[in-house]
C-alpha cells in the first residue's frame, strides 16, 4: 500500500509556483533603491583626491603634507596592508550653502563607506593644534555629531578651496568611498539609504522565513542547510551595513561590536560552503571537489585562532581569499559533474547549475577582487557584499524552488508508475492463478481417461502390436502431462530441491536400460563414464534433465547417442560434467538463439511429438541445481553439456 509520508510532501514553492514572483519584484525595487543617483553624485564637493601610504604609521599631518601624494579618482582601493593610509581631499567652496538649522555656519558632512573601518581621523588645517575628529567601528556611534549608518565626519564649509587630511587605520581592506556634501543633502541621501536598507532587510527576513517554512514543510536536509546559511548571512550583512553598530550601541561597547563583525566573516563563509556541500552532493559532483569544500570548511578553526590571537587582518585576508575561490570551485564542480545514470532523475540540469554559480561568481568577484586590489572598483562600490548576499539568496531560492518542483513531479511519476506496476502485478497474479487452476483441472481430467484406457488395453493380448503402440501413446501423453505440470511447479516454487548422495553412474545406467527397453527399435545409448563418485544433488531433478537430453537426442539425432561423464573444475570450483552427443539428424541443427525458450520447437521438429518444454525444463533445473546447461557449437555433432558444482 502506498503511504504519503511527511518527507514526501513538496515544499511551499513547489505547491505555489508563483511564490517567488514577489521576491523578483522586490529584488528589482531594492536594486533600484541601492543604485547610485547620478544627479546627487554630481553634487560632491571634492574636487581632487590623493593618497599616501605610511608603512611606519608614525607620521603626523604636518609631516605627510611634505610627502609626494598619488592622485586618484572614485574609490580608493589598497587591499589589505599594515600601513596607515592617508587621504588628501581638496574641497571647493559652495556659495549660498544652507546651514544645519542650528544658527552655526554652513557645515559639510564627509560621508564614508564601507561600514567596516576601524578608525578614520579628520585633520582640518583650520583646527590646527586641536585633536582630530574620530569615527569608525572602534568608536562609539552615539558620540558622533552626525549619526547615520555610514561613518560620518562634520566640518565647517570652506569659503576658499581647502585641503583636509584623513588618516585610515584598520585591519580590514583599505577601501574608501568618500563624499562631501551639505547637511541637507546628506540627510536626503541617508533617508534614501535607510529606505533601501529597510527594503533589503525585509527581503533578507522574507528569504529567512521562506527557507524556514520550506524546511518545516519538507524536512529536507538541503533546505535546512539553506535556512541555517541564510540566518548566518543575514546577521553578517546586518553587521556589515552598520545596523548592529547603530541599534546595539546602547548595550554593547564599540570594540565588542567591531569584534562581532570580524567574527561574522568566517562564520558566514563557512555556513555558505556547508550549504553548497549539502546541495551539490545530490548531483554526483567530482569527489575531489567535495574534498576541497571540506578543506575550506576546515579553515574555520584556523581563522578563529587568528582572531583569538589578535591577527584580525590575517584572518580577514584569508577569509576574502577563501570566499573569492569558493564560487569558482562551485562552478567547476557544476561543470565537471558526472552525467546522471539511465534510471536517475536529476532535479536540476547542468545548465541551471552553471547559470546559478556563474552569476554568483561574477557578483562576488566584483565585490572581493577590488577589496584585494586586483580589479578596479565596481559601479556599486562598497555595496558589493550585500549585493552578493542578495543575488545568491535569490538564485539559490530559485534553484531550490525548481528542485522542489522537479522532485514533486518525479514523485508523482513514481507514484503513477508504482500504481501501474501494482495493477500489472495483480493482473499477472490473477492470470497465474487462473492458469494453475486450468492446469490442475486439465491434469485431473486427462489422467482419469488415460487410466481407463490403460485398464482397457490390459484386456488385449500381450502379443498384440496394437496394445504395444497404444501403451506407448498413453505413456507419451502421461509424460507430456507430467512435463507441463513440472514446468509450472518449477516456475512457481523456488524451494523444490532436495540434496542427497547420488550414484551418477548407476542413475545413467538405469536411464539407458529404460530407453533401450521401451524403444528397442531406436539407436542404442552408449555410456563413457570416467570414475564418477557419488555426487551431492537432487536425484529426481538430475534424472529428469538427463532423461530429457537422451530423449531429445534419440528423437532428433541420427545414429548412436553417447553419454559421457567426468569431473571438471571451473576456475577453483570443482564440478561434474555430463555430456550427451549425437550426430546431426534429419531435423538439422538446433537454433542457438531460441534453444532454451519455453514452448520453442524448430520447424523441422514439427513432425515429431513434443511440447517444446524439454530443453526449457532442463536448463531451468540445471540453474536450480546451481549449475548450467549449454550447447557448445560442434562441427560434426550436436552436443549438450550439463555442469554441476560440487
Amino acid at each position: 500500500m502506498l503511504k504519503n509520508t511527511r518527507s514526501q510532501r513538496p515544499c511551499l514553492p513547489a505547491r505555489r509556483p508563483h511564490s517567488l514572483f514577489w521576491l523578483v519584484w522586490l529584488a528589482c525595487w531594492v536594486s533600484a533603491g541601492l543604485a547610485p543617483a547620478p544627479a546627487q553624485a554630481a553634487q560632491d564637493l571634492i574636487s581632487a583626491r590623493a593618497w599616501l601610504s605610511d608603512p611606519s604609521g608614525e607620521l603626523g599631518p604636518d609631516q605627510v603634507r611634505q610627502r609626494d601624494w598619488t592622485p586618484y579618482s572614485g574609490r580608493l582601493r589598497q587591499g589589505f596592508t599594515r600601513a596607515t593610509t592617508w587621504v588628501r581631499l581638496t574641497i571647493a567652496p559652495q556659495p549660498d550653502m544652507p546651514g544645519d538649522g542650528s544658527g552655526r555656519p554652513a557645515r559639510l558632512v564627509l560621508r564614508i563607506q564601507p561600514g567596516q573601518l576601524d578608525e578614520i581621523a579628520l585633520f582640518d588645517p583650520r583646527r590646527h593644534g586641536q585633536p582630530p575628529q574620530l569615527t569608525g567601528d572602534r568608536h562609539d556611534w552615539r558620540l558622533g555629531e552626525y549619526r547615520s549608518f555610514n561613518h560620518s565626519l562634520v566640518m565647517d564649509a570652506p569659503t576658499a578651496p581647502i585641503q583636509v587630511l584623513l588618516r585610515l587605520r584598520t585591519t580590514s581592506h583599505h577601501g574608501l568611498d568618500i563624499e562631501a556634501m551639505s547637511w541637507d543633502l546628506a540627510q536626503q541621501r541617508d533617508g534614501s539609504q535607510q529606505l533601501g536598507l529597510g527594503a533589503y532587510f525585509a527581503f533578507m527576513l522574507m528569504m529567512l522565513a521562506w527557507s524556514g517554512w520550506s524546511w518545516w514543510a519538507a524536512r529536507e536536509r538541503v533546505v535546512g542547510a539553506f535556512f541555517v546559511q541564510q540566518a548566518v548571512s543575514t546577521l553578517f550583512v546586518l553587521s556589515w551595513l552598520g545596523i548592529f553598530r547603530v541599534y546595539l550601541s546602547d548595550w554593547l561597547p564599540a570594540p565588542l561590536l567591531d569584534a562581532i563583525t570580524s567574527w561574522m566573516f568566517p562564520l558566514a563563509q563557512t555556513a555558505t560552503v556547508w550549504f553548497h556541500w549539502h546541495f551539490l552532493r545530490e548531483f554526483n559532483p567530482p569527489r575531489l571537489g567535495l574534498r576541497c569544500l571540506e578543506a575550506l570548511m576546515a579553515l574555520l578553526p584556523v581563522e578563529c585562532l587568528l582572531l583569538l590571537a589578535g591577527q584580525t587582518r590575517a584572518a580577514l585576508q584569508l577569509n576574502v581569499v577563501v570566499t573569492s575561490l569558493t564560487p569558482l570551485l562551485l562552478l567547476v564542480m557544476a561543470w565537471r559533474m558526472a552525467p546522471p545514470a539511465p534510471q536517475e532523475t536529476r532535479l536540476l540540469s547542468r545548465r541551471q547549475l552553471l547559470t546559478v554559480y556563474g552569476l554568483m561568481l561574477l557578483t562576488l568577484g566584483s565585490a572581493t577582487l577590488p577589496a584585494l586590489g586586483w580589479l578596479p572598483s565596481a559601479p556599486w562600490g562598497s555595496s558589493g557584499l550585500p549585493l552578493y548576499a542578495f543575488v545568491s539568496a535569490l538564485l539559490i531560492a530559485g534553484a531550490l524552488q525548481a528542485r522542489a518542483k522537479n522532485r514533486a513531479d518525479a514523485h508523482r511519476q513514481a507514484l503513477t508508475a508504482l500504481t501501474q506496476s501494482q495493477r500489472d502485478a495483480a493482473r499477472e497474479r490473477a492470470r497465474r492463478e487462473e492458469q494453475e487452476q486450468f492446469l490442475a483441472m486439465l491434469t485431473h481430467e486427462l489422467t482419469t481417461p488415460l487410466s481407463v484406457a490403460s485398464l482397457a488395453l490390459s484386456k488385449l493380448s500381450e502379443a498384440s502390436a496394437i496394445r504395444t503402440r497404444a501403451y506407448r501413446a498413453v505413456d507419451s501423453m502421461r509424460a507430456i502431462i507430467e512435463r507441463v505440470s513440472l514446468a509450472d511447479r518449477l516456475d512457481r516454487d523456488n524451494a523444490m530441491l532436495r540434496r542427497e548422495d547420488v550414484d551418477v553412474t548407476t542413475l545413467l545406467r538405469e536411464l539407458r536400460e529404460q530407453f533401450n527397453v521401451n524403444h528397442p527399435t531406436q539407436p542404442r545409448i552408449a555410456l563413457q563414464l570416467e570414475g564418477l563418485l557419488p555426487w551431492q544433488t537432487d536425484r529426481q531433478l538430475l534424472a529428469i534433465v538427463m532423461s530429457n537430453l537422451m530423449d531429445n537426442a534419440l528423437k532428433y539425432g541420427a545414429g548412436e547417442v553417447t553419454v559421457a561423464g567426468c569431473t571438471q573444475d571451473r576456475g577453483q570450483l570443482p564440478g561434474l560434467l555430463l555430456a550427451v552427443r549425437n550426430a546431426v539428424g534429419p531435423s538439422g541443427r538446433p537454433d542457438p538463439a531460441h534453444l532454451f525458450e519455453k514452448y520453442h520447437r524448430g520447424r523441422a521438429a514439427m513432425s515429431k511429438p513434443g511440447t517444446g518444454l524439454g530443453l526449457y525444463l532442463s536448463a531451468l533445473i540445471a540453474k536450480r541445481l546451481g549449475g548450467e546447461l549449454h550447447h557448445p557449437p560442434e562441427a560434426d555433432e550436436v552436443c549438450f553439456e550439463l555442469w554441476l558444482p560440487a
